[in-house]
């Protein structure tokens, strides 16, 4: 008699003896059940993969299953466990490549901060003492323009003024800089 003539129960036990043929005929049968649930736990895109998976415990689990006429109650627990367990790998890889990309953005968010402070300092004291000592002490020290015309001994207006062509220059040491940056990239 051939395995596709053959009853479920007298399947199952001859592919759990190790007949291939006997197998392949369950595939035929229960394939499209194995699919249809691994769809349904983890959806269309990996529903493939989680069912091939499944088929190949399946094969190797079949010498333990004691009662064959239980076997789609059996396959069907084997196939939700396989996908079970197939999302619980791919949250895990997710969480891992989360933190990955975190750590990553942290980094580079922390080299660009340290960069660019160490470049303004610099760019900071190219400029003329005055200049550098009155954005050191409105900007870091949040002094006020009296408080720095006290220190400079200047007014207001002399201080506004130092203030501006300060930033003006400023401004044009990070043009020379990013300029230099593009030119040699």
């Amino acid at each position: 008699m051939a395995p596709e003539d053959l009853e479920d129960v007298e399947l199952v036990q001859l592919a759990a003896s190790g007949d291939e043929a006997a197998f392949g005929v369950l595939i035929d049968r229960f394939g499209g059940l194995v699919l249809g649930l691994a769809r349904r736990k983890v959806g269309r895109e990996d529903a493939d993969d989680v069912a091939q998976d499944a088929l190949f415990h399946i094969w190797r689990s079949l010498p333990s299953l004691r009662e064959p006429r239980a076997f789609i109650g059996w396959l069907s627990r084997l196939v939700q466990n396989r996908a079970h367990r197939w999302i619980q790998q791919k949250q895990r890889k997710r969480v891992v490549l989360q933190q990955a990309r975190t750590e990553l953005l942290a980094r580079a968010q922390h080299r660009s901060k340290e960069s660019s402070s160490i470049e303004t300092d610099e760019l900071v004291h190219r400029l003329p003492d005055e200049m550098r000592l009155a954005l050191q002490w409105k900007y870091i020290e949040g002094r006020s323009y009296d408080e720095i015309g006290d220190r400079l001994g200047m007014s207001f207006h002399q201080v506004d003024y130092l203030m501006r062509r300060a930033r003006a220059a400023l401004r044009k040491e990070l043009e020379r800089s990013e300029s230099a940056k593009g030119g040699s990239a």
